[in-house]
């Protein structure tokens, strides 16, 4: 029999070249730090917050990463479907697709949501998703291999709410396109994945209109474990589908919601 090798150390990304969207603060912002400290290289997407994924690229560098800020607004056709060539143009190649940025704008009942709503959370949610899939494809292909990981949200499970019915909508098309992805992925060395979030501790309840403290805690109060998850938490799984320790796992979709 031969002997049982034991792990001494975390599964190396070295020289994996990671594009990670939303990738400015709270779990993208994670995701990232967690991905260059075990060797990434890593495409910091921003929109808006371009001096945090500035400074973000600068701490990486300084601790001998390999980090670059690509901005570009998910809901602009042009400035996204541009976005996977730039990546790779910069980092000659793709190994792994993070589809992290997401979110609503607005927590309205559905009765007084605007459609306008609705189709801006499908847009940010699923369809940027989809276009830089679609996008990546091609370079995955090529080099017989590649990864997707899609961050989706625990409420899915549930139904979510009449508040959030826009965004449980959109983060159930997102799952169920993860899986169709797997399927058609699987013979070309393409593994595709969702992570379903429970409650994080991040600032994006607070940028959502209709949203307040009140509900946060009365939200926190609901999670078995008694507490947010931390987006390093979040981050721990995402290195683990994106390293070799993830090389069987395709079409799941994986929870982190403290027992939600």
């Amino acid at each position: 029999m031969s002997e049982i090798e034991i792990p001494t150390s975390r599964p190396s990304l070295k020289g994996k070249r990671v594009l990670v969207t939303g990738a400015s603060g709270g779990i993208g912002r994670a995701i990232v730090q967690n991905l260059a400290r075990d060797g990434a290289e890593i495409g910091i997407h921003c929109n808006s917050n371009r001096d945090a994924a500035a400074a973000l690229a600068i701490a990486i560098e300084q601790q001998g990463g390999h980090a670059k800020v690509l901005t570009a607004d998910l809901e602009s056709v042009n400035e996204r479907d541009g976005l996977i060539q730039r990546f790779h143009t910069e980092f000659g190649g793709i190994d792994v697709l993070v589809n992290n940025a997401g979110g609503i704008s607005e927590y309205k009942h559905f009765v007084d949501l605007d459609v306008e709503s609705w189709e801006q959370a499908f847009s940010l949610n699923v369809t940027a998703p989809f276009a830089l899939s679609k996008s990546s494809w091609s370079y995955f292909v090529a080099q017989e291999g590649g990864k997707i990981i899609n961050i989706s949200s625990a409420a899915v499970r549930y139904g979510g709410s009449a508040r959030g019915l826009h965004y449980v909508s959109a983060k159930a098309a997102l799952e169920a396109m993860t899986v169709a992805l797997a399927k058609e992925g699987a013979s070309k060395n393409i593994l595709v994945n969702a992570i379903r979030c429970g409650l994080i501790e991040t600032d994006m309840h607070r940028r959502i209109e209709g949203y307040n403290e009140e509900r946060y805690k009365k939200r926190v109060e609901m999670v078995p474990l008694g507490r947010p998850g931390r987006p390093e938490e979040v981050a721990a799984l995402v290195a683990h589908l994106a390293s070799e320790d993830g090389a069987f796992i395709t079409g799941q979709v994986l929870t982190i919601a403290g027992g939600d």
